[in-house]
């Protein structure tokens, strides 16, 4: 397996520091995930933990130390930068930045946060995987499914921490989980919202299942042609 940055090809030292530091990123992830997910299903506030909070700023600082040697290996800097902005933000420590200033937002600003290191957690998975699979093809196939997990996931459990204290039809969290199933898939749900909060996570969901359906099914197509014409 060789991983690349760009037109470089790495050397065997640096695709091991590589390799490593993404699956370091990736086992602090799957731990802060279940962390979540745990206090959440329990009606736990893991915002108020200060263990949780210490936590979630190294794991943000691992993020950051993943990304400077991407950058230090990457052959064109800025191109790295530009294409991968998205991740440098998502790597901020928001939580502890906000509890040094003390500054109050709101518990939904401060629960929608709280997910914002899982978005890198997502994209270095799919990196990694990508890097395991010789296709390209099948590489994007796999940040496409893992996209969409992910999505389905987070946008489950904000609906149901928002949700199951005031909507009677929102009592567990499979029914938030079918719920946002349903929601991306556009098909429509007996389930209704009765949060701002919501409602627009119905929308951006329903945006989103918009795109990525298409784009899953022009893959099937294509992978079907494919087989057909090599046959």
């Amino acid at each position: 397996m060789n991983l690349c940055i760009g037109p470089k090809k790495l050397t065997r030292g640096e695709q091991a520091l590589l390799t490593g530091l993404h699956w370091m990123v990736l086992l602090a992830s799957g731990a802060l995930i279940a962390w979540i997910t745990r206090d959440t299903l329990r009606g736990d506030i893991f915002l108020a933990s200060p263990l949780y909070r210490r936590f979630q700023f190294w794991m943000c600082i691992l993020f950051q130390i993943d990304i400077i040697v991407e950058w230090i290996f990457a052959p064109k800097k800025w191109k790295y930068i530009s294409r991968h902005i998205l991740f440098l933000l998502v790597s901020i420590p928001y939580m502890n930045i906000v509890e040094i200033a003390g500054a109050h937002p709101s518990p939904d600003t401060l629960y929608l946060l709280s997910f914002v290191p899982m978005i890198r957690a997502a994209f270095v998975f799919a990196m990694v995987t990508g890097a395991l699979t010789s296709s390209k093809a099948l590489s994007t196939f796999y940040v496409y499914l893992i996209w969409v997990a992910a999505s389905l996931f987070f946008a489950a459990m904000m609906f149901f921490e928002g949700e199951h204290y005031i909507n009677p039809q929102v009592d567990t969290f499979w029914t938030a989980l079918w719920w946002a199933c349903m929601s991306m898939t556009t098909t429509g749900c007996n389930i209704e919202p009765v949060t701002t909060t919501g409602y627009v996570i119905q929308v951006f969901l329903s945006a989103e299942g918009m795109m990525l359906i298409p784009v899953f099914t022009v893959y099937f197509t294509r992978a079907v042609l494919s087989r057909s014409t090599t046959r």
